[in-house]
């Protein structure tokens, strides 16, 4: 790939009222970039996913497909998919996750995961993900528990520690305590960037889209709302200025993409065509059945 970092962690539109830009705005912003990759990462879902591969081969960039879920504690973890076993674990545990609660609240228990966990790559996530959530509150006790839970469910090959860094007073501190915490754990960083937008530009789309999903005046959701517009596509060298301790985060996003490797072609599922008229719509229909 042509550039030294790939990122592996965005939120498209089909992270609905979060997103601020399709798929297709990611990918040739990416492709401006110089990146040879880019992840999606929508919340709770597959949605983008064909369009997202269509439009990335149609660029000449390699896909990289995932998804970022919030656990039954509230926590956010990020998988991506690194082969067809990984991909159908992802749909089973999003399937979970949405049918298990109520529409717009998804929450994956993590008694799911130890059976689902092939094929994919586990990222610890952002502010709220499993590990950073509990260095924020001063526990890192809690986040050494998380950590061993997740090397045991992934085990250290599928396992990276994500590092982020949005400008926030406490960033350097958090970044450091989860660098510390990879050491202790023999882990591995990577470098995202938490992407909700394609160019700086856009982040103030990205804030009435927050407005709305909470049925409020931008006034009224300052709590909300990301406190500045870092959340855009960066290149390596702007992510290596804020990360410049941890170049090896940014090179494992070309690690990791390069092991990501999925077919969607769906035409292979398509459903075969029926036999006659009237007597050929039932064998159609019993096909149907008998494959579900």
């Amino acid at each position: 790939m042509s550039s030294a970092y790939v990122e592996l962690h965005s939120h498209s539109c089909f992270s609905l009222l979060d997103g601020a830009a399709t798929p297709e705005a990611l990918l040739d912003r990416a492709a401006e970039l110089g990146m040879g990759a880019l992840g999606l990462t929508d919340h709770h879902g597959l949605y983008a996913a064909i369009r997202f591969n269509v439009a990335a081969q149609e660029r000449g960039l390699h896909p990289v497909i995932g998804a970022e879920l919030t656990l039954e504690d509230e926590r956010h973890l990020v998988l991506l998919v690194e082969t067809q076993q990984g991909y159908r674990n992802l749909c089973w545990l999003l399937s979970r996750a949405q049918l298990e609660h109520e529409k717009g609240a998804a929450r994956l228990a993590w008694a799911h995961l130890p059976h689902h966990a092939q094929g994919l790559i586990a990222l610890t996530g952002c502010r709220q993900g499993v590990l950073a959530a509990p260095l924020l509150a001063g526990n890192r006790d809690e986040a050494r528990r998380q950590l061993s839970k997740l090397r045991t469910l992934f085990g250290a090959e599928h396992l990276y520690i994500e590092l982020q860094h949005h400008l926030r007073p406490d960033d350097d501190a958090l970044v450091a305590d989860l660098a510390s915490l990879a050491r202790e754990a023999g882990l591995p960083l990577v470098a995202t960037n938490n992407v909700h937008y394609a160019r700086r530009k856009d982040y103030r789309l990205q804030q009435v889209l927050t407005a709305i999903n909470h049925n409020a005046a931008l006034r009224d959701c300052r709590n909300q709302l990301y406190p500045n517009s870092e959340l855009f596509l960066k290149t390596g060298a702007e992510l290596a200025a804020l990360l410049n301790a941890y170049p090896e985060a940014l090179a494992h996003t070309i690690e990791i993409a390069t092991r990501c490797n999925v077919n969607l072609d769906m035409r292979a599922l398509a459903i075969p065509p029926t036999q006659g008229n009237e007597d050929g719509n039932q064998i159609g229909r019993a096909s149907c059945r008998e494959r579900v």
